[in-house]
């Protein structure tokens, strides 16, 4: 068991000054008898012999109350060992074109929202059976003229579907396109680069191995827009990506 907040445990300090406060505290009147041994022998009634119990309850109804702002927390945790796994960048296209709907699994939506589902089930499972990939690297690059880098590579999988809600179609008329080259040359660039993503994660740097590295590109269409173009881009990452971070500025706008 942990405590979120274990500090509200300081507020049992304050038990003893009510005590004091409740039944110590100067001030309170008596009235002097000679004797009182007549009145002892008289014994206790019921009631009296329980005074004290409604004091005891709110005490201890106190306690708990503190404890439970606490905040008390137990559970299982299951502790997985990740050592190896593969480094893979998810190229997903947002041009105009990705806006047209089509039917999938009995029902109508755009491909770019189909695409977004294929994705979050590749990365996290499904129940059609996908395993999901909780021992790879995964980054995301989104791209329509010009390529964007909106996630790193990180083994942090629970972001990835939160980035993906912020997925949309491009809005403006000069930002579309397809730049299929560039994306896949800026994908290059930073899988190239994995090995340093690495350093920023506690506790993966010294022990996660990263086996292959993998681009997964995710779009309807023809490259027509860009630097490169596609086959440039494979010839890239065929030789190392490492050339293409220096004109990250003029291709990639973040």
């Amino acid at each position: 068991m942990r405590f979120e907040s274990p500090w509200a445990f300081l507020l049992l300090l304050l038990i003893p000054f009510i005590i004091w406060l409740r039944f110590f505290r100067p001030g309170h009147t008596a009235i002097r008898f000679s004797t009182i041994s007549i009145a002892a022998k008289a014994g206790k009634s019921a009631r009296q012999r329980f005074l004290w119990l409604p004091d005891f309850l709110r005490f201890i109804a106190l306690v708990l109350f503190i404890a439970a702002l606490a905040r008390p927390q137990s559970g299982l945790e299951q502790v997985r060992e990740i050592n190896k796994g593969i480094a893979i960048e998810m190229v997903l296209d947002r041009s105009g074109s990705m806006g047209a709907e089509l039917e999938y699994r009995g029902g109508l939506m755009t491909r770019l929202d189909a695409v977004k589902k294929v994705f979050e089930e590749f990365v996290m499972g499904s129940a059609q059976g996908l395993e999901g990939r909780p021992n790879d690297l995964i980054g995301m690059i989104i791209f329509a003229r010009y390529p964007d880098t909106i996630c790193p590579l990180t083994l942090a999988h629970g972001a990835l579907p939160e980035f993906l809600k912020s997925v949309n179609l491009v809005q403006e008329k000069e930002e579309d396109g397809t730049a299929i080259g560039d994306a896949l040359a800026l994908a290059a660039a930073r899988l190239e680069t994995a090995e340093k993503s690495l350093k920023g994660q506690k506790g993966t740097a010294n022990v996660y191995k990263i086996k292959s590295k993998v681009v997964v590109l995710l779009s309807d269409g023809e490259n027509n827009y860009g630097k490169r173009t596609p086959i440039e881009a494979a010839e890239l990452a065929a030789n190392g990506g490492s050339r293409y971070i220096r004109s990250l500025s003029s291709v990639e706008r973040l």
